[in-house]
């Protein structure tokens, strides 16, 4: 029989080839804020879903490519909460990849004060000091929040937390925004959308969704309904990864990359990430490698100290790559190479890998890697 366990999932997921068409006709006499990346214009997406929301749609924001920042994060609120303070039934769309949803999930809590421009931007400082923990968060209204993702890979649109790079100070730091009433009430997994990435994105977007599906499976907080997930998760990216990068129009590889994405979406938004996410930040702040990527850099050597662990654990990584779970570190680093990614740190110029292995240990992340000391 299987340990007790928890399971809380409060998103409304909706998942199929153009679902996120649906949107205008479910937000029936609602307005709308729509936060996309920026690129949704040029690519054509912005035409048809102004045309579909009409008069709805009270604003559309461009989130520029990049970090999701406090700094700019900051400059979207001005734009954002004074739209939000005219009319409080607004729902906030967040369009785009994991930056563009995680901006949403800060931005869709306005504070109270915050309705013209300049008393937004002053209001943000208080929503700093609580992503920094020297503050509790100023009173505020949240407005209903549907993300929208374009990419397959982030898992932001049904987990409560989302990344925020405080990068004010002198270092550059992470900080997590992670509240119970963080959640969207509804997420559109179309994978028509993520036919827009470019071939790096939907690379690196496909080995987030890996990477989130191999560190639920050896973390602590693990239970047979994220393993399966995680599982499945993980065989898809392996799977069809390499085909949609040879043909960028294989609509059903899309769809099944869109699919693994959101499985280990749900399976890590029970057990969170784990040591290898604790080791890539670094190399984000550091060198500016994309967050999948860097979180695929440290994937090998993780799953050589994940095996031998538990055997539950060991049986799992071994469907992965169907060999055995010690040989599935040296299949995961052939797969990685085949795609052009190099497998390991050391490619990155990172000399002191073991003292940076000894730190995210014992970090909040890593402590949840299954080997960390308890």
């Amino acid at each position: 029989m299987p340990a007790a366990f928890d399971w809380h999932q409060p998103v409304q997921v909706r998942f199929g080839a153009g679902c996120s068409r649906t949107i205008a006709d479910e937000l029936g006499d609602r307005p709308a804020c729509v936060l996309a990346f920026a690129a949704a214009g040029p690519l054509g997406l912005r035409a048809p879903w102004t045309a579909r929301l009409g008069p709805r749609l009270r604003g559309w924001i461009d989130v520029p490519d990049g970090l999701s920042t406090l700094a700019l994060a900051r400059t979207l609120a001005a734009r954002l909460w004074p739209l939000l303070a005219a009319d409080p039934d607004t729902v906030v769309v967040g369009l785009g990849g994991g930056s563009v949803l995680d901006l949403a999930k800060l931005l869709r809590a306005r504070p109270l004060d915050a309705d013209t421009p300049a008393r937004a931007t002053e209001a943000f400082e208080g929503v700093g000091a609580a992503l920094r923990g020297s503050a509790a968060w100023p009173p505020h209204a949240r407005a209903p929040l549907w993300l929208v993702p374009t990419t397959a890979g982030t898992g932001s649109e049904v987990t409560r937390w989302a990344t925020l790079w405080d990068t004010d100070g002198e270092l550059a730091v992470k900080r997590s925004f992670d509240e119970p009433w963080g959640h969207a009430e509804r997420a559109f997994v179309d994978p028509v959308l993520s036919a827009t990435a470019p071939p790096a994105v939907t690379r690196d977007s496909a080995l987030d969704a890996l990477g989130h599906a191999l560190e639920a499976l050896w973390n602590r907080h693990a239970n047979p309904v994220s393993d399966a997930l995680a599982v499945q998760a993980a065989r898809l990216v392996v799977h069809h990864l390499s085909g949609v990068l040879r043909h960028p129009d294989d609509a059903a590889g899309r769809e099944q990359l869109a699919l693994a994405a959101l499985q280990a979406g749900l399976a890590f938004a029970q057990t969170r990430t784990a040591l290898a996410h604790a080791l890539s930040y670094a190399l984000t702040l550091e060198q500016g490698v994309p967050h999948g990527l860097a979180v695929a850099a440290w994937l090998p050597t993780t799953w050589e100290l994940a095996v031998g662990r538990e055997p539950r654990l060991d049986a799992l990584l071994a469907q992965v790559f169907d060999v055995p779970a010690a040989a599935g570190a040296g299949a995961l680093r052939r797969w990685l190479e085949a795609l052009g990614v190099s497998a390991g740190a050391e490619a990155f110029g990172i000399t002191d890998g073991a003292a940076r292995l000894q730190a995210a240990l014992a970090s909040s992340r890593g402590r949840n890697f299954i080997g960390a000391p308890a």
